[in-house]
């Protein structure tokens, strides 16, 4: 027997949409050995296991790419120990994450030229890839957890609390947030919510400023739905995404949104959110004053961003390699 697709995900978050595939026809197997039409690599971090069974079982492949950051080392220089050895066998991780892997860029840009489809979420990373990558990709955009980010009850929190929820990193600049909140005119709470080594430096930061703040690292998925709805406003002040889940997810759940005006989230969140510049902590102060009176976000306007809506897009953009 031959599936449709055998799909590499390195977590929940990238296999959501797997389920619904099903539903739609598609035979898509998670794990094991069988042999299938296309390998689906949906991150980077999948994609050399992907392309290893793809060249062992004659399968297409398809590199779902979510952003190369500007901060990594993105330009997929030359790597001679992977062109040398890497190929062949595999190379262990000897330190550092996978975006910190010696060389990871390099076999990723190595794949994706040798790949049979490159997709992106956003029109961002579509242009990054090409650039540096010198790859055409086709924009695909994923979806949010739409079983879990649903509109709250109309009533607002009290206190006001402003949320955070992303990685502890300088680029998802979590410390103009504290800087804002001491800024305002309004007590506020801030929850901040992920893991990542700015931790320490943020609770540090909000002290000194005498800004009443929860950093929150080992909250589960209950935990961060329940902290969607106990919010009064999102805040995601990054200065750079490839796609940007936290204020799709806070729409979604009628929160409203002040977000950095970079890319994705014009592209995504528009609509739907006050958009200022990353570093203008006058801005953001203000626009977050005024998201404390506003009214709920309109949901609907991540529609298509849900499972279903993202599945219909993976289906029809995935008929030329099932052929």
């Amino acid at each position: 027997m031959t599936d449709d697709l055998r799909w590499f995900a390195p977590n929940e978050y990238t296999a959501l949409i797997v389920p619904e595939l099903r539903r739609r026809g598609l035979a898509v197997a998670a794990s094991g050995d069988r042999p299938a039409r296309v390998a689906v690599a949906m991150s980077g971090r999948s994609a050399e296991a992907a392309w290893r069974y793809a060249r062992a079982r004659s399968a297409r492949l398809l590199v779902y790419l979510w952003d190369l950051p500007p901060e990594g080392t993105g330009s997929g220089r030359y790597d001679p120990v992977w062109s040398l050895a890497g190929r062949l066998v595999s190379l262990p991780r000897l330190w550092g994450g996978y975006g910190r892997r010696r060389g990871y860029y390099s076999r990723l840009r190595y794949i994706a030229a040798r790949a049979d489809a490159v997709w992106v979420p956003s029109e961002l990373t579509r242009e990054t890839v090409g650039q540096r990558f010198d790859v055409s990709a086709e924009r695909v955009p994923y979806c949010y957890d739409s079983r879990r980010f649903v509109p709250r009850a109309a009533a607002k929190p009290t206190p006001p609390t402003l949320l955070t929820v992303s990685r502890l990193r300088p680029h998802k600049n979590q410390a103009a947030v504290l800087h804002a909140a001491a800024s305002l005119n309004v007590p506020v709470e801030v929850r901040l919510i992920g893991r990542g080594p700015d931790a320490g430096a943020l609770e540090a930061l909000a002290l000194r400023l005498g800004v009443r703040c929860r950093v929150e690292t080992q909250a589960d998925d209950v935990a961060v739905t329940r902290a969607y709805h106990e919010a009064t406003v999102a805040v995601c002040p990054s200065r750079f995404e490839g796609f940007g889940l936290t204020p799709i997810e806070a729409v979604a759940s009628g929160i409203p949104v002040v977000a950095s005006d970079i890319p994705p989230h014009r592209e995504f969140v528009g609509a739907a959110a006050r958009l200022v510049p990353p570093d203008d902590v006058a801005a953001l102060t203000g626009a977050i004053a005024g998201a404390l009176k506003a009214e709920p976000a309109d949901c609907s306007l991540v529609r298509d961003l849900t499972i279903a809506a993202a599945a219909e897009r993976f289906v029809s953009s995935l008929q030329p390699l099932l052929r």
